[in-house]
């Protein structure tokens, strides 16, 4: 025991206490608030289970793994539980899967004060719980004889954790199960619950309220920009992107509070599960059709089990295959331990035993400081361009003020002033809208000096406007978004009088020029045959040219790259790379690049 003890190789994971015969280990909480075995002094007899079955020691009793794992990026086609979770939504497809067959489905959830555990549930409306990243080490050990009496019994068993969690599972076992599926992910390292804990009354104190909601990978900035949220219950909110918030920052950047046997770790680069998960970083580069910014899984097949089940949960997903070695420049972590920034890690946590959670980051943290330095410089770059352009206007000026400094819940920044009007814009902003501003909008910009041309931009009940890169409208321009309607844009611009009306989804990739007149409409207005869907969502690509006065119709792809001729009305997808023109619109030229 004493090897186990110890060692700072320890993982946590519980197994050695599971498979004791006569219970003489327990789990204790240390210092840094990580679970460890030890001697509970009852009376050890000798038998070695506790080092046997330890998954560092012995990795034997994992499935076999294919050499050349199929590698996949991966959508989930049901954009909003794509929008609740970390990456693509993958994770929810294969538990929805399983139950479906009537099996079990193990993943960790919050417990009432935001520690985390490992559950087994058959009870389908507890999958929002167990999807999405929870950056904190999950007590593992209760799992163990839970699965082996679901499994016993024959039913199917589908569970997901770390990859010292999942090799924990088979050693406990014994051996693989057909009726078993894991799955494991791209492991950045274990945080301590304690500096959450730390970082949780922090936030509770400023906002004068606990917390009744905690979201790691909130996309209210975009899944590149994703966001650290908490909910409290006197209804505020906290909401800061993983550049600005700083518990992100001191685990993203500076990896100063993970578990210790994270730094060394001894499953990376051999997966233990038969699917392995994670965001597909960099995918904008290799696939960038997969790309929308709302997420996007990487799905590795480890086993023939894990392809079987992703035969299960094929028909619920968009996926691209890929090379394995594609995944290597965006995930780091998937071959390589982390390494803590700086040598701090002691002092942090010496530091959080004398001061609250913010005062030992920004000792520790130096990144913070220099994050809030250069949002101001920027932030006094864009006052003056502002000035400039619109000083000597009221309506400019109404607009800036109104929905920079008081847009409420409403509008939603990751950095100050993002939202830059010009002189006659009219914003119109209904009840529950969500006008999302990860990047700079600038509105209402005049071609010619002196014209009083109108830009309106109206969000009714319920609407949202995502703008994931710095988006221009010019003059004359009108944005509508109906009720329940989502806009997303990223980095572009539409020209002069340009009709943009959504009544369901439309999004608008990177690099799209959009020129004067152009119709773009998700929603017909009325119905001509009851039968017929009134909306139907539209997704422009990145770097996507649209031509003046051509129009787009509701339930439209366009791929990237493409042109859409002047005039053209565009009925039907358009595939990547080619030139359309006329009404319909119709391929007339194919593998176009356009400058």
């Amino acid at each position: 025991m004493h090897k186990i003890n110890l060692t700072s190789q320890c993982t946590g994971c519980g197994v050695c206490v599971a498979v004791c015969p006569v219970k003489c280990l327990k789990l204790t909480i240390d210092a840094e608030g990580f679970a460890y075995p030890v001697y509970s002094g009852k009376g050890c007899i000798d038998c070695g289970l506790c080092e046997k079955r330890c998954p560092v020691e012995h990795r034997s009793f994992l499935p076999e793994h294919q050499k050349d794992p199929k590698t996949f990026a991966a959508l989930n086609n049901d954009m909003e539980v794509r929008l609740d979770s970390t990456s693509g939504g993958v994770f929810s497809v294969a538990a929805s899967a399983i139950m479906d067959r009537g099996g079990y489905v193990g993943g960790a959830v919050y417990m009432p004060d935001f520690s985390v555990k490992h559950i087994i549930t058959n009870e389908r409306e507890k999958i929002p719980a167990l999807r999405s990243s929870k950056y904190l080490e999950s007590r593992f050990e209760d799992i163990f004889p839970q699965a082996k009496k679901i499994l016993d019994s024959g039913k199917e068993l589908f569970i997901t954790g770390t990859p010292c969690q999942i090799a924990a599972l088979y050693s406990y076992l014994g051996k693989d199960h057909d009726n078993l599926f894991t799955a494991d992910f791209i492991c950045l390292g274990v945080p301590s619950p304690k500096v959450f804990q730390s970082y949780i009354r922090q936030r509770e104190k400023a906002a004068g309220s606990k917390v009744k909601l905690v979201k790691f990978k909130d996309k209210s900035f975009g899944w590149h920009n994703f966001a650290l949220r908490l909910e409290f219950e006197n209804g505020k909110r906290y909401c800061e992107s993983r550049g600005n918030d700083p518990f992100f920052i001191g685990y993203l950047q500076y990896k100063n509070f993970s578990r210790p046997s994270c730094y060394d770790c001894r499953f990376k680069g051999r997966q233990s599960a038969d699917i392995t998960l994670g965001d597909f970083w960099g995918i904008e580069k290799i696939a960038p059709e997969m790309d929308q910014d709302k997420g996007t899984s990487l799905l590795m097949l480890n086993t023939p089990k894990g392809e079987q089940l992703f035969n299960y949960m094929r028909d619920a997903l968009s996926v691209r295959e890929l090379k394995a070695e594609a995944i290597a420049d965006g995930n780091q972590a998937w071959k390589k331990s982390i390494a803590p920034k700086g040598g701090n890690r002691k002092k942090f946590f010496a530091a959080l035993e004398k001061y609250d959670f913010d005062h030992a980051a920004a000792m520790y943290f130096p990144g913070k400081g220099k994050t809030r330095l250069l949002r101001k410089l920027r932030s006094l770059k864009k006052l003056l361009k502002f000035l400039k352009y619109s000083a000597f206007h009221l309506s400019g000026w109404k607009a800036f003020l109104q929905y920079n400094l008081f847009g409420g819940k409403k509008v939603r920044q990751d950095e100050p002033l993002r939202f830059l009007p010009r002189a006659n814009t009219v914003v119109s902003l209904g009840k529950k809208t969500v006008l999302k501003l990860a990047g700079d909008l600038t509105c209402g910009v005049q071609q010619c000096k002196g014209s009083s041309l109108e830009t309106r931009i109206s969000l009714e009940d319920r609407a949202k406007w995502n703008v994931m890169g710095n988006f221009t409208v010019y003059a004359g321009s009108f944005i509508r978004v109906l009720g329940n309607g989502v806009l997303t844009t990223n980095s572009g611009f539409i020209n002069e009088n340009v009709q943009i009306i959504c009544g369901e989804s439309i999004t608008i990739g990177d690099s799209c020029n959009i020129a004067r007149d152009v119709v773009i409409r998700d929603y017909d207005g009325h119905l001509i045959d009851a039968k017929e869907s009134i909306s139907s969502p539209i997704r422009i690509g990145n770097h996507v040219w649209i031509g003046q006065r051509a129009m787009i119709l509701k339930g439209v792809t366009i791929g990237d790259g493409a042109v859409i001729a002047a005039g053209t009305i565009v009925t039907k997808d358009v595939p990547a790379r080619t030139l359309v023109a006329g009404v319909p619109g119709r391929v007339i030229r194919e593998n176009v690049d356009w400058q």
